[in-house]
């Protein structure tokens, strides 16, 4: 006779579902309800102990997730940009009140106040078909290319490649050991075909926009490099065309010592003949008349290879240069500095502004470096094909597709010291530009300075000599007038001249000195620059 117990509660709710209702006799014939529910009820807590090393895994990998960056080291003290330079005593020591610290002058075309049309086309020539100009145009689009490429990470990007084609193609191998059931021991070959890719880049941490303002900054640093190269080219064919019209002013001088130094030595050698003078002058006059000859041979060579440079600068050729009409007389004799002058170097000189610009370039490229140490939120997709049966990828009627959306994250926590180093390395790079930056700035302020202190003398210069000249005609028109009464003979006469003609080339070169000194003083004021705005820097989390 068989005993009939309770069952437990698990037991009753199997019976109770009448899925398994053969159990119910075993038990029965068996009497062992209580012992299989209490091993029923030991299952769930060992599968519950089993569970709990995975359960610390994933909540240690989800709080390394959050917390998900890389150490970020302490910043160290960067290099700051020094203040513009005081120059009001330097100022001063040119004039009492001379200048003042603000104005517009000099203007962009500052070679036209010196007045000479023929240098202005010259000019204009210059800056529209010198090769080595026009290769920095091309730099700048090359930045700004760049710089596109950078605000493009903003947008998603989706790729479209051919099938068989520059695709992501893979076959793989499964062993039928891998499978189980009636599929068991049956060896498969997955393949599968991706043309279609997209990706985009959320930016959390503002890399994105601290590279488009780096690749910004880079760009405006070659415009300004642009502006360095105009004014510089400018500069040297408006010295050169300078030397040139004195060169030619000097040659005509030194040609009319030549014809006087030829009737010196004639008349010598007439009094010397007769007794009346001593080989003395004879050879004095033959020294003078040599020395006028190099002269004129040095100038004409001066004037042949001013005129090839100029042609050069010009992008044209050396029988382009024979044209050009060079004149001192097309300059104004004394060129005034207006009552203000600027010295915001900082707004118009463009290799201040090269060097800011690349600073500031700098600056955002250490934020870049900084939000490497957090973590990184890609959104990837792509849509392909794939089949478990190779040939079934062609011959299928349906396309049997195969896609994936979902975020991609890098967690950068341990890079063995690559970020630091690397962060590192772009603020030795940001100091290295301030500095620079300082560096260039008081050469900007040392340039002014000397352009100054040679402007003034070359017009101290110019003054002293033009009373040279002006003592030298006095003599002539002396000498003429006793010539004239009989009282002086015509060698005197003949040797004032001379010494005119000696004082008038130098009174020349004093011309074409203080010309170039006021070229000097235009370039080193930046010649009328104008950049486009920079943003204040350094920025306040550097």
């Amino acid at each position: 006779m068989s005993v009939c117990r309770p069952l437990s509660s698990e037991a009753s709710m199997i019976l109770g579902s009448g899925l398994v209702a053969p159990l119910r006799s075993w038990i029965e014939a068996n009497g062992t309800g209580e012992k299989e529910a209490e091993r029923g009820r030991a299952i769930p807590r060992a599968r519950a102990r089993n569970c709990f090393p995975w359960l610390w895994t994933w909540v240690g990998a989800l709080s390394v997730s959050l917390a998900g960056c890389a150490y970020l080291p302490k910043d160290s003290r960067p290099a700051t940009p020094i203040a513009p330079p005081a120059m009001a005593a330097t100022v001063s020591s040119v004039g009492p009140d001379a200048f003042s610290l603000s104005s517009e002058w000099p203007r962009n075309f500052w070679w036209r106040s010196l007045r000479c049309p023929e240098l202005d086309r010259v000019l204009h020539l210059a800056l529209t078909s010198n090769p080595d100009l026009r290769a920095t145009r091309q730099r700048v689009h090359q930045a700004w290319a760049m710089a596109a490429g950078a605000r493009s990470r903003y947008l998603p990007s989706v790729g479209v490649r051919p099938w068989l084609a520059n695709s992501s193609m893979g076959v793989w191998g499964f062993p039928g050991s891998s499978f189980f059931g009636p599929f068991g021991t049956n060896s498969f070959f997955f393949a599968d075909i991706i043309p279609l890719f997209g990706n985009y880049h959320v930016d959390l941490w503002g890399e994105d926009r601290a590279r488009v303002r780096a690749a910004v900054g880079e760009a405006r640093a070659e415009e300004s490099e642009v502006a360095v190269t105009r004014l510089l080219l400018g500069a040297t064919v408006a010295r050169s065309y300078v030397r040139l019209a004195a060169a030619q002013e000097e040659l005509l001088l030194a040609r009319r010592r030549e014809t006087v130094a030829r009737e010196l030595l004639s008349l010598s050698r007439v009094r010397g003949s007769h007794g009346v003078d001593s080989l003395f002058p004879v050879h004095t006059a033959e020294e003078r008349l040599e020395s006028a000859r190099q002269d004129v041979a040095a100038l004409e060579r001066e004037s042949q290879s001013l005129r090839n440079e100029i042609a050069r600068l010009a992008g044209q050729g050396p029988d382009w240069g024979r044209t050009l009409v060079a004149s001192e007389a097309s300059f104004p004799r004394r060129f005034p500095l207006p009552e203000r002058i600027a010295f915001d170097l900082l707004g118009h000189r463009p290799d201040v502004a090269v060097a800011r610009w690349r600073a500031q370039a700098a600056a955002e490229q250490v934020k870049v470096a900084k939000t490497a140490f957090y973590p990184n939120l890609n959104l990837v997709a792509w849509l392909g094909f794939q089949t478990l049966n190779f040939p079934t990828l062609f011959l299928s009627p349906g396309l049997p597709l195969m896609y994936m959306a979902g975020p991609a994250i890098t967690l950068p926590i341990f890079e063995g010291g690559r970020l630091t180093a690397q962060l590192e390395s772009v603020a030795a790079e940001y100091s290295i530009a301030v500095e620079r930056y300082n560096s260039v700035l008081l050469s900007a302020v040392q340039q002014v300075a000397d352009a100054l202190v040679s402007w003034q003398e070359a017009v101290q210069d110019l003054e002293a000599q033009e009373r040279a000249v002006q003592a030298a005609t006095a003599n002539v028109e002396l000498a003429q007038r006793l010539f004239a009464s009989g009282l002086n003979v015509r060698q005197d006469l003949l040797e004032m001249q001379y010494r005119l003609a000696e004082e008038e080339s130098r009174l020349s070169m004093r011309h074409a000195q203080h010309v170039d000194s006021a070229v000097g003083l235009l370039v080193a004021l930046g010649g009328g620059f104008e950049p486009a705005a920079v943003s204040e820097w350094p920025r306040k989390e550097l």
